[in-house]
């Protein structure tokens, strides 16, 4: 079966505008994992997280019963779904409720069965690591300064200190903000979702070296938000962990 917690905190900021869920699903062995940022600065960052996880969860479990087979195309299906129907939830909030115009939420999420094979998919810049001997981002980000790493006219190392990281070229709330997929088997590897929150305050080494503790994966949470703090992190902090009990 799969192992999986979560952990949030207000990090350097008053309010937390993070979201995240985990949920088994009834009847069937999976396992729906997200996370979700909304954006600083932006009206109703908190409503547009908290819309997103639970619009994916809410589709999730309403479409699961319906598939006849947890192939790896059944998850991308449920997952896209999902994905559909909370930006359309955020998009029409943003549009008729008055103090919600504009706001909007990256999302990363991940549908797994019990071995932690299945589907990773995200909008915006929160990640999805595979962590085991080694650290390996799944999902790429949807912002600027990727784009700049993509184009070859910075690197890795100053992406992480770039002054425009945080400005994403997809969210949650405009039209079509359509979803990137990734398979995933995770073996006895570890799964991390997380706001960048973590990502602007650790390096990719750094988290991986929390992770591969031998204290249990809740206190694995703790410690990465606990450890993403005491390097001054100046945003909400979420995190999501999950590995196959093997």
């Amino acid at each position: 079966m799969l192992a999986y917690c979560g952990v949030t905190d207000t990090g350097g900021r008053e309010n937390n505008e993070d979201a995240y869920i985990t949920l088994a699903l009834e009847h069937r062995h999976l396992y729906l994992l997200a996370v979700a940022d909304g954006l600083g600065g932006h009206a109703a960052g908190e409503v547009a997280s908290m819309l997103a996880v639970t619009e994916l969860a809410e589709t999730v479990k309403k479409d699961h019963d319906s598939q006849k087979a947890e192939s790896l195309e059944s998850m991308k299906e449920l997952l896209a779904a999902g994905f559909k129907r909370a930006n359309e939830k955020i998009c029409y909030e943003a549009k008729n409720v008055p103090g919600r115009y504009g706001m909007g939420t990256t999302l990363v999420a991940a549908l797994l069965d019990d071995e932690g094979r299945g589907v990773v998919a995200n909008v915006g810049d929160s990640r999805a690591y595979r962590i085991g001997e080694t650290i390996k981002r799944i999902t790429k980000d949807h912002s600027y300064v990727q784009e700049l790493v993509d184009r070859g006219l910075i690197s890795e190392e100053q992406a992480f200190r770039h002054p425009a990281k945080n400005i994403v070229t997809r969210v949650m709330g405009i039209e079509n903000a359509n979803p990137d997929f990734y398979e995933i088997k995770l073996g006895r590897d570890t799964l991390l979702l997380c706001s960048d929150g973590l990502t602007d305050a650790m390096r990719d080494e750094e988290i991986r070296e929390v992770v591969s503790g031998t204290v249990s994966l809740e206190n694995k949470c703790k410690n990465l938000v606990s450890a993403a703090l005491s390097r001054g992190a100046r945003d909400n902090v979420t995190v999501v962990l999950a590995s196959s009990m093997q």
